[in-house]
């Protein structure tokens, strides 16, 4: 019996790549417009290949993606509770009521947390989008 893998492997060569790779440094950010939004299952950590989180129910766990078109090409981001705080406070000092595609987002990784060393924090700028033939 022969197993046809073409189709996982179409989908994982189409997904653009992480933008914070586990080695990033404090300081790396990432930089452009915000092509995409949306949520996938999420992949289990020390898992096999393509073997998705659950959760106690056995229910797929999801994670929100955010796909930035930045000057390397397009680059996801998987934001973590720390990054979501992060974005939130950008959009709140921006006056944006809502998360757009079409925006503009500045993500950088500032460092560990100090209070807990397996944590990250980000600082974020966040542009709306300009409303083209606006008042």
């Amino acid at each position: 019996m022969s197993i046809d893998f073409s189709q996982r492997f179409k989908q994982a060569a189409a997904k653009p790549p992480s933008a914070f790779g586990k080695n990033a440094q404090p300081g790396t950010t990432v930089y452009g417009k915000v092509t995409d939004i949306g949520e996938q299952p999420k992949l289990k950590i020390g898992g096999a290949p393509g073997e998705v989180d659950k959760d106690r129910k056995g229910n797929v766990v999801q994670q929100l993606f955010i796909t930035v078109d930045t000057p390397a090409g397009l680059r996801n981001l998987y934001p973590t509770f720390r990054m979501e705080q992060a974005i939130g406070a950008a959009m709140e000092k921006a006056g944006a009521g809502a998360f757009e595609v079409g925006a503009v987002l500045s993500v950088t990784y500032a460092g560990p947390d100090p209070a807990d060393d397996r944590a990250k924090l980000y600082t974020a700028v966040y542009t709306p989008p300009s409303k083209a033939g606006g008042a």
